[in-house]
């Protein structure tokens, strides 16, 4: 498995969406999920570990690819935008 990174675009277990891990605030990761993800098309955010592993069974999954390659498919061709 690979580890995620901030600022990376990732797949969720739904196809055809996406997220992106961001900086959480100042002071509000866990040692057990320090990632803060955002995904625009669901209008969410929420907590993962470093596999992708959501912090509660409501949140999507993401799908981390093996170490440091891109993600696979289009995602990989989505604009970050700041």
């Amino acid at each position: 498995m690979g580890k995620l990174k901030i600022g990376r675009i990732y797949r969720l277990e739904f196809p055809g969406i996406a997220a992106r891990v961001i900086e959480p605030p100042a002071g509000h990761s866990s040692a057990k999920f320090p990632f803060l993800v955002e995904s625009l098309f669901i209008r969410s955010r929420w907590y993962v570990n470093e596999l992708g592993e959501p912090d509660n069974v409501h949140s999507p999954r993401l799908v981390v690819p093996d170490g440091d390659s891109e993600p696979p498919g289009p995602v990989s061709n989505y604009p970050v935008s700041n």
